[in-house]
């Protein structure tokens, strides 16, 4: 056990996202909104594949979309010139 902390609390957290996604009762949400994808390829939390997949997935089903890639940023887009893109 860590000497930092005595227990971690994880708050309404999701866990499995799929599951989730089909059991919420928000179900007023429009899913043909556009939608701007922006993932940076040093991002070690979440895997480049994902951005690109959401991507292709609105691209599939004819949502209005766009990617933003940017292979030297990570999680957080930290570049000022990228920033104002």
């Amino acid at each position: 056990m860590s000497q930092r902390f005595r227990a971690l609390v994880c708050h309404d957290g999701l866990f499995d996202m799929r599951e989730m996604g089909d059991a919420t009762e928000e179900l007023w949400f429009s899913e043909h909104d556009p939608m701007l994808i922006i993932h940076g390829g040093l991002d070690y939390r979440v895997p480049e594949t994902q951005g690109i997949g959401a991507f292709t997935v609105l691209q599939r089903r004819e949502i209005p979309s766009r990617m933003l890639y940017f292979p030297n940023e990570n999680h957080w887009t930290l570049n000022p010139f990228n920033s104002l893109v």
